[in-house]
Order: C-alpha cells, then structure tokens, then sequence
C-alpha cells in the first residue's frame, strides 16, 4: 500500500508541475518582460528628449581611467647594486 501511495503522490506531484510551467510560468514571464520593455521605452524616450534639448552643442564626456587592479602590477622601484 505504501509503494502504490508513494507513486500516487509523484504523480499528483509531476501534474501539479506541469500545469505550474504551462499556465502560469508564462504569464509571469510575460508580465516581466513587459515591464522590462515599459522602462527600456521610457529611458530611450528621456534620452531623445535630452539630444532634441541639446542639438547643435558638443558635450564631451571624459572618464578617467581607472587604475588596474592586477596582482602582477605594481610600482617599479629603480634599485643600485653595491658591491662590497
């Protein structure tokens, strides 16, 4: 009886499952991606504001650089051999 309970309870399981990835898993992926889309629009939008704003005037935007963090590289120390 116990063998035939266990196997009766995977299936409910696995159907439970099933049903989950067919109706509602997608309709919280497409509600996600919605959204995404929403504020891809929106910044694209501002962002077209903000050149129309400006057009005909040169921006240069400057970065410095950023030092390197490698473990290799470091500071070189000049160094004088003595010779006793």
């Amino acid at each position: 009886m116990g063998f035939l309970r266990t196997i009766v309870i995977i299936f409910i399981i696995f159907y439970l499952l099933r049903l989950f990835m067919r109706y509602i898993l997608p309709s919280l992926f497409v509600g996600y991606v919605d959204s995404k889309m929403n504020e891809f629009s929106k910044k694209q939008q501002r962002q077209q504001e903000q050149a129309k704003k400006r057009e005909g005037e040169v921006t240069i935007d400057y970065a410095p650089d950023k030092p390197s963090k490698d473990k290799r590289s470091g500071e070189y120390v000049d160094y004088v051999e003595v010779k006793d």
